[in-house]
């Protein structure tokens, strides 16, 4: 029985003790918590920052690509083609593209109808490109600008004629996340284009 009465004796003591050596753990344990905390705050900012970045790059190659792309197929099935100089102190021409359109009316009537659109760059300071119908004034159709993932300006659109019915476009275009600009060019080969004005 004193055995007993010794061992919960020293239990008693040993857990009393126990209760400093805690709280200086927590003291000492503490900092160590924070910093890795910190540490790992850090790692995930940079993480998101970089993914962000990555993005709006993207952003801007696609749309850089899709601007080529829609002009150069609307030039492709041009049958006139005129250029204007939308701002003189700035790089931006506007394109006039008619092209042949065919519509069907009944079951048999076939009737070819002139169709096209206006590419212009719109108002300072955002820059960005519209194409306008040209058979209704008042519609607009955004083609850059706007993203979620990262916002694009266009700081030069040039329009220059190459040959006979050849047509170089230059365009260049920034993000405006990353600060970062890209630059493309193309000659665009209008095999039923008619007449090329402006150039």
């Amino acid at each position: 029985m004193k055995n007993f009465h010794y061992v919960l004796r020293l239990t008693h003591c040993a857990l009393n003790s126990e209760r400093g050596f805690v709280l200086i753990e927590f003291v000492i344990a503490l900092p160590l918590i924070l910093m890795l905390l910190y540490g790992l705050s850090q790692t995930v900012l940079t993480i998101f920052s970089t993914a962000q970045s990555q993005a709006a790059d993207y952003v801007l190659e696609v749309e850089a690509q899709d601007v080529l792309t829609r002009i150069t197929k609307d030039a492709r099935a041009a049958c006139y083609v005129k250029r204007a100089v939308t701002y003189s102190d700035q790089d931006f021409d506007t394109l006039i593209i008619n092209y042949h359109s065919i519509k069907v009316e009944g079951s048999l009537d076939i009737v070819d109808v002139i169709e096209g659109r206006v590419y212009i760059v719109g108002n300072k300071p955002n820059y960005r490109l519209q194409a306008k119908r040209i058979n209704d004034g008042t519609f607009l159709n955004p083609i850059t600008g706007g993203n979620f993932f990262g916002d694009t300006v266009i700081t030069c659109l040039k329009y220059s004629k190459l040959g006979e019915r050849v047509m170089h476009i230059e365009l260049e275009m920034k993000s405006s996340v990353t600060q970062k600009f890209i630059r493309l060019s193309t000659a665009v080969f209008m095999p039923a284009c008619e007449h090329m004005e402006g150039f």
